[in-house]
C-alpha cells in the first residue's frame, strides 16, 4: 500500500527514469504541434507529470518541505520536453525554468493557426474518396482527420443533455461522410447503412463495408459458385472469335469483361460502346470500314487477276493462228 501511495505521488520518480528520455518521435516543430502536444499529454499523464506542465501543480516556496522535490520534479519534465522538441524551436526556450511557462509559450506560438488548420480538415475531410485504397485504409485516413478536428474542437460539456446531442450529430456526420466517399461497388450496402433508423456508429458501419468487400473479394476469386457459371459462359460467348480480342486486355475478376478495352453490347465488338455504336444508331456519311475496305482491295485484286488471265489467253489463242497459218 505504501509503495502505491508513493508510485501515485506526482513528486515520485522512478529510479530508471532519466533526463535523456524522448516523451514522442518525431520531434515536435511549426508544422505538427497538434498531434505532438497530444502525444506529450499522453505519455505525462502515464508518469502523473502532466500536472507540472499544465499548471495544475503550483510551485511552492522555496522554505516548504516539497520545494526540492517539485524542483526536482520540474527539471526532470523540462528535460523530457526539451528532448521532444526539434532543434529549431529549443533556442527559444532554453532559458525558461519551468515546465509549464514552456508549454504555455508554445502554446501561443504554434497552436495560433487552428483556424487555418480546421479549414485543411474540413477539406480534406470532404474531397477524400476511396480510390485505390482499401476499405480498412480508407477508414483509418479519415478516423485519423476526424479525432484531430474532435481535438481542435472539442465538444461541450454540460448536464443539460444538449453536448449528447451534438455527439450524436457529429458521429452521424462521421459515418455520412465517410460512406459517401466509398467506390461504387459498395453502392448497395451503402445505401443499406444510411436507410438504417438511427444510423450505426461508424465502428458498426465499417465492420459492415468490410463484410461486403470480403464477399466481393471472394467472389472475384471464384468463391461464388454462381460467380464462376458468369466466367464460364461469358467465356464462352467470346471463344471462337480469332484474334479479334487477342492483345486487347484479358477477363477481368471472372466477370467476363475485358480490362483496359470497351465492350459494345449491342453487336458484340470492342473498343467503343452502345452508346456510340454505329451499327445501332447508323453509320455517318461517307463512312468506309477496314472490312468493306479489304473486300475492295480483294475485289480489285480479282479483277486485275482476271483481265490478266483474259491477256494471256488472248495471246495465247493469237499465237496458235499464226502458228496454224504459217503451216
Amino acid at each position: 500500500m505504501a509503495e502505491s501511495n508513493q508510485i501515485s505521488d506526482p513528486y515520485y520518480l522512478h529510479p530508471n527514469e532519466s533526463p535523456s528520455l524522448i516523451l514522442v518521435t518525431p520531434s515536435m516543430n511549426g508544422r505538427n504541434y497538434h498531434s505532438c502536444s497530444r502525444a506529450i499529454k499522453v505519455a505525462l499523464i502515464l508518469k502523473n507529470k502532466l500536472g507540472f506542465v499544465n499548471g495544475t501543480i503550483t510551485t511552492p516556496s522555496e522554505d516548504n518541505v516539497k520545494y526540492v522535490a517539485w524542483e526536482g520534479c520540474n527539471m526532470m519534465v523540462l528535460s523530457w520536453v526539451h528532448r521532444s522538441i526539434d532543434n529549431s524551436i529549443i533556442q527559444s526556450i532554453i532559458w525558461i525554468g519551468k515546465a509549464n511557462e514552456v508549454w504555455n509559450d508554445l502554446k501561443d506560438r504554434f497552436s495560433q493557426s487552428d483556424m487555418f488548420r480546421i479549414s485543411d480538415l474540413q477539406e480534406n475531410l470532404y474531397q477524400m474518396n476511396q480510390g485505390n485504397k482499401t476499405v480498412s485504409e480508407y477508414f483509418t485516413s479519415l478516423k485519423t482527420l476526424w479525432d484531430e478536428l474532435s481535438n481542435l474542437r472539442p465538444l461541450p460539456t454540460c448536464t443539460c443533455g444538449s453536448s449528447t446531442k451534438i455527439r450524436e450529430y457529429r458521429e452521424g456526420d462521421q459515418v455520412i461522410r465517410n460512406l459517401r466517399g466509398l467506390n461504387e461497388q459498395f453502392a448497395h450496402v451503402r445505401s443499406q447503412i444510411m436507410l438504417m433508423t438511427p444510423l450505426p456508429t461508424i465502428n458498426k458501419a465499417f465492420s459492415l463495408v468490410m463484410q461486403q468487400e470480403r464477399q466481393l473479394q471472394l467472389d472475384v476469386h471464384g468463391g461464388n459458385a454462381s460467380e464462376t457459371k458468369k466466367f464460364a459462359s461469358s467465356t464462352e460467348n467470346f471463344r471462337g472469335r480469332g484474334s479479334s480480342y487477342r492483345g486487347r486486355g484479358r477477363f477481368n475478376g471472372g466477370r467476363g469483361q475485358i480490362s483496359g478495352s470497351k465492350f459494345c453490347t449491342h453487336c458484340k465488338k470492342t473498343n467503343h460502346t452502345i452508346e456510340s455504336c454505329y451499327f445501332k444508331h447508323g453509320f455517318p456519311q461517307g463512312y468506309r470500314s477496314k472490312t468493306f475496305q479489304n473486300s475492295s482491295n480483294v475485289i480489285h485484286t480479282v479483277e486485275l487477276e482476271h483481265k490478266s488471265s483474259d491477256s494471256r489467253q488472248e495471246q495465247f489463242g493469237a499465237a496458235s493462228v499464226n502458228s496454224k497459218s504459217k503451216v
